[in-house]
Parts: C-alpha cells; structure tokens; sequence
C-alpha cells in the first residue's frame, strides 16, 4: 500500500501521534489497529483536558471571553498531546519511561479529578465556601479588634499622661496668674560741677516694676492641643472599630475566589464530612488515572507492532551502517 492510499483518517493519525505515514504504508493490519488505538486513547485525553482547561480558565483565570478560555484549552490539549507521543515515540520498551509516566498520572489524575469534582460540587461548595469565609471574617475581626484596642489603649495612656500634666499647670496658673517682673536700668544724671566748671555726674538705678501673664499658659495651650489630637485619634479608631466587623465581612464577601480556597473548602467540609463525596471522588480519581495510564500501558503491556519494528529495524541498519563507514574510515587513515 502507498502513503497516497491511506484514507484521511489514517493519515490524520499518523499526524496526531508522530508516525510516518511512509512506513506504516509497509505495514499489517496490527499497526493500523495499534494506530487506532493510540488515536483513540489520545482523542480522549484531549477532549478531557481541554474541557479541564476550558472550566479552569473560566472559574480560576478569569477569562470572560469565549477566545481566551479556547486558547488555554488549546494549550492543554497540545501539552497532553505532546506528552503522550513522547511515550508513543519511543523506541523499544523502557521501564524507566513507564514509571515515570505512571507519576506524571498519578499527578494529572489528581489534578484533573480535582478541578472537575469543584465543578461537579460548584453548589455545594459555594453553600460551604460562606460558612468558611464567615469563619475567617471572625477571626480577621478579632484580631484587627485587638490591634485597635491595644492601639488606643496606648494612645489614653499618653493622652493620661498630657492631662495630668496640664492639670498641674493649670493649678500652678491659677495660683498665680500674673508674674511680677523687676527691671532695673542705670542711669547718669547732672549733679553740679567741678572746680574747672565741668559738669559733674551722678549714677542712680531706677527700678521698673510690671506684671505679666504666666508664662505657663503657653505650655498649657500645647498641652491642650495635644489633648485635642490625641481626642481625634481615639475617635477616629472607635468609628473604625464601629464599622469593623461590616468592612471585613464585604470584603471577605466580594473576594475572588481561589483555586486552592475553593480545594480546602472542597476536602474539608464535603470530602472528609461526607461518605458519598468520599466514594464518588475516588471514583472520579481511579477514572482518570485509567484515562492517563492508557497509552503507556498499551505501550509497556503489549508486544511491538510491525511498525515498531520495522523503526527499530531501521534503526539497527543505520546504526550497523555507520558502524561500518567509521572502521572503513578508520582502515583508510594512514
């Protein structure tokens, strides 16, 4: 049969998992039916993972538009896509191959089974979510009612301590409101004159005596201003611890939701609580870890088809061609 014979099936196929339409032309019908089977299995990871990308780009990313969302499935699709012919592609069997590929399962079963159980349960988990973020709601208002306590508690204290101050200066003021000040100046005044006719000058202190208001008053005026500070501080932080509890709980309310919120919420209050969550998880799970297992399986499980080979034949001449031209080689040196 030539590569022009083969139906566009066949050759859409050979596309998908990386044969070359050439050789499986050479083949049996073992390689047309192992051709089918990897198509298949490869079919239906991509139609899974791209409905997982799909609803994850929708509930998680963010994407509203249609575009967006196709375009991360897309990328899944080709991320499986690309993972599966590399175990497809391989030449020959490989233990080490197989194992690895059963953890890469492990993984994505996890992952897949995950993101469509949050879907499956999207109602339930949203019932439970408003339980969860009422809990954390509480505990954020006990504890920013802490820090707003033990911040005005601070402030009163040195609010106390300005007051005292004042009101002892204020019993100083009162007391004695006025202070009595003494100012003396020097001066020389005529007195007569001398045996030359010069003017002879006397030295007196005249002393001037004035009130004044207390000078304490200026302090007290400071410390009244820092009372008044102090006052709006306080009044400040009781209106925020007022308006506490309502201003986390919207916020709390109209937070975007996480993936990894959403699983916490998922595992311990429908999960862990719930039998039949339990079972029906597991099942979920056991389901796509068959779907991620199906390639490498029929791969490590079965005996090669003509195609493999025939590639490894291939493989063989090559290498025991060039095996040749390199003693050849090596004779010819001188």
């Amino acid at each position: 049969m030539s590569k022009n014979n083969l139906n566009f099936m066949t050759r859409f196929g050979c596309a998908l998992i990386g044969w070359n339409p050439s050789i499986l032309a050479e083949c049996g019908e073992a390689s047309f039916r192992a051709l089918k089977k990897y198509m298949s299995a490869i079919i239906i990871l991509a139609i899974v993972w791209g409905t997982i990308g799909y609803l994850f780009a929708d509930r998680y990313i963010g994407m509203s538009n249609r575009a967006g969302k196709s375009l991360v499935a897309v990328i899944f699709i080709v991320i499986i896509v690309c993972i599966e012919r590399f175990i497809i592609l391989k030449v020959g069997k490989s233990k080490v191959t197989g194992v690895m590929r059963i953890i890469l399962a492990l993984l994505m079963a996890t992952l897949g089974a995950t993101i469509f159980d949050q879907m499956i349960f999207k109602n339930d988990v949203e019932v439970k979510m408003k339980e969860s973020r009422d809990e954390m709601a509480n505990e954020a208002i006990k504890r920013q009612s802490i820090l707003l306590d033990e911040e005005m508690n601070a402030i009163a204290v040195q609010r106390d301590s300005v007051q005292r101050e004042l009101l002892g200066l204020y019993e100083q003021i009162n007391a004695k409101p006025n202070i009595e000040t003494t100012q003396s100046t020097v001066i020389r005044v005529p007195n007569g004159v001398d045996e030359y006719g010069k003017t002879i000058y006397q030295t007196q202190t005249q002393v001037t005596k004035s009130t004044m208001p207390n000078p304490l008053n200026s302090q007290a005026r400071l410390d009244e201003e820092t009372l008044r500070t102090y006052d709006g501080q306080l009044e400040s932080l009781r209106n925020q611890k007022l308006n506490l509890a309502d201003k986390i709980r919207e916020e709390y309310a109209t937070a975007r939701v996480g993936f990894l919120e959403e699983l916490k919420v998922l595992f311990r209050y429908i999960i862990f609580q719930d039998t039949i969550a339990a079972i029906f998880y597991i099942c979920l799970f056991l389901f796509m870890m068959s779907l991620e297992i199906l390639v490498v399986s029929s791969k490590l499980g079965e005996t090669d088809c003509d195609y493999d080979l025939l590639v490894e034949h291939q493989l063989k001449v090559k290498n025991a061609t060039l095996q040749r031209t390199q003693e050849r080689l090596l004779n010819e040196t001188p």
